[in-house]
């Protein structure tokens, strides 16, 4: 999503593009009339963007985190007519296959919990012709999560570039937890933000065996709390002790995974990249 320094760049140009038009296209032909009515409406939108962000792309996407319920399929998320035309290729299926058996071989999906089709059809209703590669079959996780898939495995996506607040942050949370064994859900989380939502500690407390605990994270309001995660990693489950890793589709959403003690180098090997695509969180 645009930073708002550059939703005001945008709206700036545009509305001095459309002083232009007017100052010097009149009489209006089609192509002047073209012009305006483009400008204007980037203007407006940018307006609304900067005055309310929830409205943008990434914004909403990241808002689908709180959705209940976990749908098997895209069927009842997506209209007959927003469904991708066309087929996936043979190299595209191969490689979702590939993503969704490497998780599945560290305990980061249930066995047939997710298919390769499924994941296509995401990832085309949000990139349409957009190619999948290995990042892209990684991003497609995170596609389908944002159209309404609330629980996937024990994966967490947590947005980049939205705002941070106290909803959003117990929502990470609990998926962190839960994916690390242990049963909290959003509304049991308590999240005290800095005043006047500046720049400072967040404090998070959260049920742990009958005990409340709590940890503190960097809060910055358009930028995902980098040490939360590794402060949630020392309440995981000692029953089923699993390591927590992420990684970085390059599609502003970062993924965690909560995969079986010591697989990481075997999630890495079975995914068909130059470079170790998850690392330790």
């Amino acid at each position: 999503m645009p930073s708002k320094r550059e939703l005001y760049a945008g709206v700036a140009f545009f509305a001095l593009s459309a002083v232009v038009v007017v100052a010097f296209r009149r009489p209006f032909d089609v192509t002047g009339w073209a012009c305006l009515v483009a400008c204007v409406a980037f203007v407006a939108f940018g307006c609304a963007a900067i005055l309310k962000p929830d409205l943008a792309v990434g914004r909403r996407i990241a808002g689908l985190a709180a959705t209940r319920g976990a749908p098997a399929d895209l069927k009842g998320v997506l209209d007959e007519n927003d469904k991708p035309r066309g087929s996936p290729s043979a190299e595209e299926m191969r490689i979702l296959g590939e993503t969704i058996a490497a998780l599945e071989a560290v305990d980061a999906l249930e066995p047939g919990e997710v298919d390769a089709l499924t994941l296509w059809t995401a990832a085309q209703r949000l990139d349409p012709g957009q190619a999948i590669g290995i990042h892209e079959a990684l991003g497609s996780l995170s596609a389908l999560h944002g159209f309404g898939r609330a629980h996937i495995g024990r994966l967490t996506f947590v947005p980049s570039h939205t705002e941070y607040e106290a909803p959003l942050l117990a929502e990470i949370t609990a998926s962190l937890l839960r994916s690390l064994g242990r049963p909290v859900q959003a509304g049991d989380v308590a999240v005290a933000l800095p005043p006047d939502g500046g720049q400072g500690t967040a404090r998070i407390s959260f049920p742990v065996d009958g005990r409340t605990e709590t940890v503190t994270c960097v809060y910055r309001w358009k930028y995902p709390p980098a040490d939360l995660c590794p402060a949630l990693v020392r309440f995981r489950n000692a029953d089923d002790l699993r390591d927590l890793v992420a990684a970085d589709p390059g599609d502003q959403t970062l993924i965690f995974a909560a995969i079986r003690f010591g697989t990481l180098a075997e999630l890495n090997r079975r995914l068909s990249a130059q470079d170790d695509l998850f690392y330790e969180a």
